[in-house]
Order: structure tokens, then C-alpha cells, then sequence
């Protein structure tokens, strides 16, 4: 039978390579993702003949993500199937999450007709093209420039690398940010604990960061971390919400920050929109160039 064992930051030493050998554009899968949100989803990883698998509980369900970094097909099946006996010794329905569209042609083929497939929309990553959020070139994206023109013209501001000198300034800046908000705040504090966490072990989790400040004080940052080959993940992005142009201009100014550092990087996923109305409105705004669409497949009783 498998064995789950809670995600510690000692696992990126086989979790990440297995992640980047999977070379995948769904950001469920960052070690971040796992690790940072592990206490929320009450997380555990499992390794199978060289393959990963996620235990998580998602709405007090228990859902399993399919193997990853596996080319075996054999091997895939052969770990699904001690998944479902695993689920059932334990009374669980069993249930594939985050299943991605490459993923479901191998369930049609070796499980046919045994799963029900529905897709979780709330849950779809917005990948855009890296090249474009730094330019933001183009009629469509003549707003977001407008946004910035005008934070250039009113504020004496600069960008600079987020480092362990000035983590505990972006902390203050989410302080302010979490202490207007009203709604969604199981959200907003299970953000927080991830938030926590990636700080604490910045540097060890291969975490890069950048902030913006007026006149020498923090107004905004941003955290991501390297997902793939092409792809980048941005996991955290606050700005003071009295502070006009700041969400683009940090948006902008990362992504130049993080074209210069890996010059390979053709895409930067932004996540899901969490099914949050205001998200969505402003994650569309930027035009993605594809959503990594997610599935959920339920074993049939």
C-alpha cells in the first residue's frame, strides 16, 4: 500500500527534480503550491517507482493528483490501481484532482468508462506570454500602460529584488492588505500561512521576490518561483490599495526581472482566479495566452 507522509521543506530535494523532469504548466505542482499550502489542504506526498503523487483535502474531500514524472504508462497504471485500493481499504471514494487535458486520454484508455470527469473552472491557471506582460504592447493592453504612466509621473519609485534584508517590509505591506479585506477570509488566512511559510524558508525553496517602493517605502511585492522549462509561477503579488498603478507596475517590473534571470522563460503563470468575480475581471484584463485547464475524475460506485 502507498504511503503519504506530510510535505516537509526537506522533501524539494526529490520533490522539485521530479517536478521539473515533468516539465508541467499547472502550478498545482510547484513545490510551493505543496509545500507552503500544505497545512491548508492538509497535504501529503507519496513516492511511487520514481513517480510523485499528492494526497489533499479540497472542500473535505480527499482527492489524489495523478503520478507525475513518470513516462511508463505501465508503471501509471500500476500506481492508480494501488491508489484505488488504498482509497477503498480506507472507506474513500477515490478521486483524481488537477487532472490536466494531457492527462485524460491515459484514463480513456485504461480505465474506460470507470470515471466520471468534470472540470473545475475555479481552478484553471492564466498563462500569459512573458515577452507581452513586460511590453504591454498593443491597443488591448493600453490601460494597463496608461496605469503606469501615471505611477512613473507621481511617484519617486524603484524596483529591487526581494532578499532576506527586506522580507519582513513585504510582510507589513500584506498586513495592510489583509486588514481591509471582508469577504472570502478563509482565503485570506489560509494565504496568510502559505504567505508565512515561503518566507521563512525563502532562500531554501528557490523563491525569487521583487518589491516596489516610493520614496524609499515598500508599496508592493511580488513572489514566485521557477515552474518548468518555459514557465514561471508568480504565487504572491500585495500592493497598498491607496496606491494607484502599483499592481501593474510590480507586475510589469517582475516579469522584467525574471526574463533577465532566466532568459528561457516564455510564459508566466499568474494561478487561478479561486472562482472570485473581482479576480477573474482583473486576471482577463491581461489577455492570457491559454488557460491550463484542471479536472476532477470520481471512480464510479
Amino acid at each position: 500500500m502507498p504511503e503519504f507522509l506530510p510535505v516537509r521543506l526537506s522533501d524539494i530535494d526529490w520533490i522539485r527534480p521530479i517536478v521539473l523532469k515533468e516539465n508541467t504548466k499547472n502550478a498545482d505542482f510547484s513545490f510551493t503550491s505543496i509545500y507552503a499550502w500544505g497545512d491548508v489542504f492538509h497535504a501529503k506526498a507519496g513516492k511511487f517507482d520514481g513517480c510523485l503523487v499528492i494526497r489533499l483535502v479540497i472542500d473535505e474531500k480527499i482527492g489524489y493528483s495523478f503520478p507525475i514524472g513518470c513516462d511508463d504508462q505501465d508503471v501509471i497504471k500500476s500506481i492508480i490501481n494501488k491508489l484505488k485500493a488504498y482509497a477503498a481499504q480506507n472507506g474513500e471514494q477515490f478521486r483524481l484532482v488537477s487532472l490536466t487535458n494531457d492527462k485524460l486520454p491515459f484514463l480513456e484508455l485504461h480505465f474506460p468508462g470507470m470515471f466520471d470527469i468534470s472540470p473545475n473552472t475555479d481552478l484553471f491557471d492564466y498563462v500569459y506570454s512573458a515577452e507581452k506582460l513586460a511590453g504591454l504592447a498593443g491597443k488591448k493592453l493600453h490601460a494597463k500602460r496608461n496605469y503606469i504612466n501615471r505611477f512613473i509621473a507621481l511617484n519617486d519609485w524603484s524596483f529591487e529584488p526581494i532578499d532576506e534584508s527586506n522580507l519582513d517590509e513585504c510582510i507589513t505591506v500584506d498586513r495592510i492588505w489583509a486588514t481591509g479585506k471582508t469577504e472570502d477570509l478563509d482565503t485570506v488566512a489560509g494565504e496568510k500561512v502559505a504567505l508565512e511559510k515561503s518566507f521563512a524558508d525563502f532562500k531554501s525553496m528557490y523563491l525569487d521576490g521583487g518589491l516596489l517602493r516610493i520614496s524609499g517605502k515598500i508599496c508592493a511585492y511580488t513572489v514566485g518561483e521557477r515552474l518548468s522549462t518555459d514557465t514561471y509561477v508568480v504565487h504572491f503579488e500585495k500592493a497598498l490599495p491607496d496606491v494607484e498603478g502599483a499592481y501593474q507596475m510590480i507586475n510589469r517590473e517582475f516579469v522584467r526581472y525574471i526574463i533577465g534571470k532566466y532568459p528561457d522563460i516564455i510564459y508566466i503563470n499568474r494561478e487561478d482566479d479561486m472562482g472570485l468575480p473581482n479576480l477573474r475581471k482583473a486576471k482577463r484584463s491581461y489577455y492570457p495566452e491559454f488557460m491550463v485547464e484542471k479536472y476532477t475524475a470520481v471512480l464510479k460506485q
